[in-house]
Order: C-alpha cells, then sequence, then structure tokens
C-alpha cells in the first residue's frame, strides 16, 4: 500500500511556519557586568572548570554547548552548572509553566532572568529552568530530530523484518508542532511457494498552542494502516486542550482531552463498509530523561466513542534511549493498538509491535 504523501508534506509545513525571528535589544546596566565577556558566554562548573564558548540549548536536562576549539558541541548535564554569564537572547522555559523571552544569567546557582524590554527581573533557583534555546541559532537549533531503523534476518521461515521511524519537533515561545512515523514491513516463508509480506504504517502529526502557564490547545491528525486490523487506513483527528502538571529538567507529564473524528477504509478482505464516528480522547505523555544516559517516552491515547455505544479504543507506546557518542543511540519500542469493536467480529482488534533499532538525533 502507497502511503499518502501528501499528508505528510502538509504535516512537514508546520515546522516551517513556526519559525521565528527577534531583534536583538541591548542588556540593562544591571546585568553588563556579568556579560562583560562580549559574545561569547561563560559557564562554571561544580568542578571549578570554567569553559568560554556559545551556549546552544538546554533541553531533557542537557545544556549543549559549542567551542571554536572544537567540531563537535560538548553536553553537560544541568546538574553540574553553577554559573553561567551570557550576552544572548533566550527562549526560557520556567518549571511552573511561565515562558519568557529574554535574558539569563546566573551566579553561585542563583539565576536572573531579565525580559527582552528590560520590564522585569525574576531571580530563583537556576533549577527551575527546564528549557533554554538561544534566539540568535536560528531555525535548526530550535528542531528536535530523532531517525532510527533496523533490520532483523532469522532462518526459521526466512524470515525478515524492516523497521524505520522517526519524529520532528519544534519548540517556540508560543508553539510547538511535531511530526512522527514509524514504518514496519514483515515477509516469511509460509511454504516453498508462497511467501507472506505484512506491512504497518503510522504516522501522523501534533501542533501546540501554549497558553498562560502550563496550557496549551492541541489539534492532531494520525494515520494508521494495518495488514494484522485489516486497516487500509484509519485517520483521526483531534482537539483539545492540555495541561502539563509536572515539567522539571528531567522528566514532563502532560495529559489533555477533547474530542475526534475516526475515520476507517477496511482492506477488501474485511469485507466492511467505510466508517467513521465520533470520539472523546484522553492522553497522557510521559517523557523522563539524564537518567544515566536513557531517556524514556511515552504515551497512551484512550478513545471513548460518542456514537457506537461499547466501543473503546486504545493506543500506547514506550520508546528507550540509550544514547550513545556523537548524538548516536541505540533505541527499543513498545507500541499496542487495541478496538473493543472492530468493524467485522472475524477481524482482530489487538496489534502490538516490539521494536530494536540503531538511530541518530539531532
Amino acid at each position: 500500500m502507497s502511503l499518502n504523501l501528501s499528508k505528510l508534506n502538509s504535516l512537514a509545513i508546520l515546522l516551517i511556519f513556526t519559525a521565528t525571528t527577534a531583534i536583538s535589544q541591548t542588556p540593562s546596566d544591571s546585568t553588563t557586568q556579568i556579560r562583560a565577556t562580549g559574545e561569547k558566554d561563560v559557564i562554571i562548573l561544580n568542578n571549578g572548570d570554567k569553559i568560554v564558548g556559545n551556549i546552544k540549548s538546554l533541553d531533557k536536562s542537557k545544556l549543549k554547548f559549542s567551542t571554536s576549539y572544537s567540531t563537535a558541541n560538548f553536553s553537560i548535564a544541568w546538574t553540574e552548572v553553577t554559573d553561567l554569564y551570557s550576552n544572548d537572547f533566550y527562549i526560557i522555559n520556567l518549571r511552573d509553566g511561565k515562558k519568557i523571552t529574554g535574558y539569563l544569567s546566573i551566579s553561585n546557582g542563583k539565576a536572573t532572568i531579565s525580559s527582552a524590554d528590560s520590564s522585569f527581573t525574576i531571580k530563583t533557583d537556576y533549577m527551575e529552568v527546564v528549557y533554554l534555546n538561544s534566539i540568535s541559532q536560528g531555525f535548526w537549533d530550535s528542531l528536535s530530530l530523532s531517525i532510527d531503523g533496523g533490520y532483523t534476518h532469522s532462518k526459521s521461515g526466512n524470515n525478515d523484518q524492516l523497521t524505520f521511524r522517526g519524529n520532528a519537533s519544534y519548540n517556540s515561545v508560543k508553539f510547538n508542532p511535531d511530526i512522527y512515523f514509524n514504518f514496519v514491513s514483515n515477509a516469511l516463508d509460509a511454504n516453498d511457494s508462497i511467501r507472506i509480506r505484512k506491512r504497518r504504517q503510522n504516522y501522523g502529526g501534533n501542533f501546540r498552542m501554549y497558553f498562560a502557564k502550563s496550557w496549551f490547545g492541541i489539534t492532531g491528525a494520525d494515520y494508521l494502516s494495518s495488514d494484522e486490523l485489516q486497516l487500509k487506513l484509519r485517520s483521526t483527528y483531534t482537539l483539545g486542550l492540555g495541561y502539563y502538571p509536572i515539567r522539571t529538567h528531567t522528566m514532563y507529564l502532560n495529559v489533555s482531552t477533547g474530542t475526534a473524528i475516526n475515520y476507517e477504509i477496511m482492506d477488501e478482505e474485511a469485507q466492511s463498509e467505510e466508517n467513521t464516528s465520533t470520539e472523546g480522547f484522553l492522553t497522557a505523555e510521559y517523557n523522563a530523561f539524564g537518567l544515566n544516559n536513557v531517556n524514556i517516552v511515552s504515551s497512551l491515547n484512550y478513545y471513548p466513542s460518542l456514537t457506537q455505544a461499547g466501543r473503546h479504543r486504545v493506543n500506547g507506546k514506550i520508546d528507550m534511549k540509550f544514547n550513545l557518542p556523537l548524538d548516536f543511540y541505540i533505541g527499543l519500542g513498545y507500541t499496542i493498538n487495541y478496538d473493543s469493536k472492530p468493524s467485522n467480529v472475524e477481524i482482530s482488534g489487538f496489534d502490538y509491535v516490539f521494536q530494536t533499532t540503531i538511530g541518530w538525533s539531532l
């Protein structure tokens, strides 16, 4: 089955339209002294080491820092930083959900945040800062990207399995779009003359708009094709409201709820008509990072039908990344799809896939 590339292209456009630019402003007098290093940024670690260069970003408890004497970026644990002096202009996210565009300095573990127009200053513990991105770095430094794949072959049944998956997201003060895909192809010899092929293709995207502090609006589109479920295409479109009850430098937890439209086209073998239904949805996403070079990304989506009595759908996934040098990683992933009332009683309502991959992240 061929992919509907036009849908993927339209989702990718979300990343382009959210690129933002900012006009540099002169820092206030109260922060002139700590910015005396000119265009260079300075960080001091808890072991006394001083590093001079350029701060790229802080995300998932890691501070990315570039220097003139190394072509590769340094990745420094945020807990190891005691002082930070910078001239640059940042997008800053705090633990309580507040988002600020302005300047940041840290002295002895105490952070001073000045707004772009110098209209206010916030003093807080630096561990309250959970995200940081330099506006001067441009679009690509606000982009997170990972892509991985894997291949498995077993002699029994001449079984081949190919996995290819990835995701990308862009983070700004107001917007956070993301796209993702996960493709699995499996081939197995049933006998000497028949080879069975099964495919599973899942792709889509989301668009978040942040409101006051930890609240956000969310809309998304998810597409699933599965030979196991005899689904030619399931399209799910969502619109809702979400909240971050937990957002620290080591973990994120957000929940969202709203309504969804579900549209299904079955394979010819299913002998079932096209089906459209209205559903509610409840989603929880939990991300943990900085756990000794292990990152965990998980989500659970529950869809109770509003137009088909007694029908409930559940989508869930958990991914673990074991970080390697040079931004490579080993990935483990588990994904499930459950439908309590598929369109035909002879169709399986349960599908899952376990994946092992190697990949690279930006």
